[in-house]
């Protein structure tokens, strides 16, 4: 469903869980609203705002479930889906 042909790329690793954002230490600038996935390849929330300077940023998602997300734990986004 959409993700065939497409790469999975790693978003960055979880920093915190802030008022039921899951703050994201960026390592590629999505776009806003993309989709972004777990280790598992399961959707697990959508962009929804992208915070501080360009060498050291932070991604704010907006989960769509409310299960545990581990610090450090890779989130990833699909191949297409960054800021170009």
């Amino acid at each position: 469903m959409g993700m065939r042909g497409k790469r999975p790329l790693r978003l960055g690793r979880v920093w915190a869980v802030v008022e039921g954002k899951v703050v994201v230490e960026g390592e590629r600038v999505p776009r806003l609203g993309a989709r972004v996935y777990d280790s598992s390849m399961k959707p697990m929330g959508v962009v929804s705002s992208i915070l501080g300077p360009t060498k050291r940023f932070f991604i704010e998602v907006k989960p769509s479930r409310q299960s545990g997300f581990a610090e450090g734990e890779p989130l990833y986004i699909m191949e297409g889906e960054e800021r170009g």
